[in-house]
């Protein structure tokens, strides 16, 4: 199941691309070293382009890497997540030669996607763009850039995409792609509709992130916990072979047998549900649909202790940002922080770690006041904590940066978060 990450970088200078640079980027490396013997790697389509294959080591960690010469077109399909300049996209347009970056990802998931981003990186400082072809998506050379040089991995969710495919009718079939370079399968909801289709591409979305960090495939028939829908009802979700997924949608005009290549048809699992406990035994399974009536009504899908965690340590290490936008005093920009709040006492699991016992809520920040080597974040709640009953909305509190675990950015143009803060730069 599992295949090959590949990575197209569109270079700024199509002479940064040439394998003779790139290899002295390499040994002039600290961080990224090759082991063993660099080897000739022929292209299966053109002979005639070059290509080599090496093992390189990173912090430790090794991986088995292709490198390519080629040009290759953006496909009109593939979905751009980052904002491009004119300038950028003018660039895009001239460039010739592209370079193909293939690797086979290890166990950890998210540390080999993190790994092939510093090896980009490295061997082509300057890049205006990546295809990212398993996820069928095209991403800044900024970001690469700025995501590389980080102590803190992406977000899980740049690992794959869900796409959605509908056709004359209201019907929507939405699946994703880019699991398989992990060695996951791709999932998929059948019979979905215009309305629904962005709910249930957060249920996709949810359950593909749970995987990644989990490193291992929910197994057909295996529950997920994926969301208190309200007080009683949870959204307990499993997987089915997408064939077995179609017997329960015998109307769906979209992802039957005919509809699929060879990709689709491969690999790919159905997202369906248990409605009660006792289904899990007896493998009832319906279809997601069955709880639409309450989805997407403030859901709250579950968020792990290690994705809240890298969120914290992302927003804490592009902090700078922040400050230095607040530094301009534009009464047009706003700045919230989501600021981790002790729950009380009588919330407290004494089993449980207290650190993770925090409710993250935000708070829109007023200034930024210096005090002795750091910065105190002096903030107004704006929002009533449910765990944290001594405060209210409007609350005032002082926070220091080991207390914020996100952040956003508000100006005339967009908003900004510790993700694509690089557009600021722009």
């Amino acid at each position: 199941m599992r295949e090959k990450s590949c990575m197209i970088v569109v270079p700024e200078n199509e002479e940064d691309i040439r394998i003779e640079k790139v290899l002295a980027r390499l040994e002039n490396s600290n961080d990224i070293k090759m082991t063993g013997e660099l080897k000739k790697k022929k292209n299966e389509e053109d002979d005639d382009i070059p290509g080599v294959a090496m093992t390189l080591s990173i912090d430790g960690r090794e991986y088995k890497i292709a490198l390519a010469v080629l040009h290759v077109e953006i496909p009109e399909f593939f979905r751009t997540v980052h904002a491009f300049s004119d300038l950028d996209f003018q660039k895009i347009e001239k460039i010739q030669v592209d370079m193909c970056v293939e690797m086979e990802y290890s166990k950890d998931f998210l540390t080999s996607y993190h790994d092939q981003l510093r090896i980009i990186n490295l061997l082509v400082p300057g890049h205006l763009a990546v295809m990212d072809m398993p996820s069928e998506k095209v991403i800044s050379g900024r970001w690469v850039k700025l995501a590389a040089e980080s102590q803190v991995p992406p977000a899980p969710r740049y690992l794959f995409t869900v796409q959605a495919i509908s056709g004359d009718g209201d019907e929507v079939w939405l699946h994703t792609h880019g699991l398989k370079r992990c060695g996951l399968p791709e999932l998929e909801i059948l019979g979905s509709n215009k309305d629904m289709f962005n709910t249930h591409y957060s249920v996709i979305e949810s359950m593909a992130v749970r995987m990644i960090e989990n490193e291992e495939a929910l197994q057909p028939y295996e529950p997920m916990f994926l969301a208190w829908l309200t007080e009683d009802i949870a959204m307990v979700t499993t997987v089915v072979d997408w064939r077995e997924g179609l017997k329960h949608y015998p109307d769906v005009e979209l992802g039957k047998a005919e509809d699929r290549d060879e990709y689709h048809s491969q690999d790919t699992e159905a997202v369906m549900l248990y409605l009660h406990e006792d289904d899990v035994d007896a493998k009832k399974v319906e279809r997601v649909q069955f709880l639409d009536k309450y989805l997407g009504h403030n859901t709250m899908f579950m968020v792990s202790n290690e994705e809240t965690n890298r969120m914290r340590k992302l927003a804490q290490e592009r902090i700078e940002y922040v400050k230095t936008i607040m530094d301009l005093k534009d009464p047009d920009v706003h700045v919230l922080l989501k600021i981790g709040l002790q729950v009380d006492k009588e919330f407290i699991d004494p089993e449980s770690d207290p650190e993770t016992q925090k409710e993250h809520i935000w708070f829109e920040l007023k200034e930024i006041k210096k005090k002795l080597l750091k910065e105190v974040f002096v903030c107004e709640l704006t929002q009533k904590p449910y765990y944290v009953k001594k405060m209210d909305e409007g609350s005032i509190g002082k926070y220091t940066v080991s207390d914020v675990t996100d952040w956003i950015i508000f100006t005339k143009e967009r908003r900004y978060t510790p993700d694509d803060a690089y557009m600021l730069n722009l």
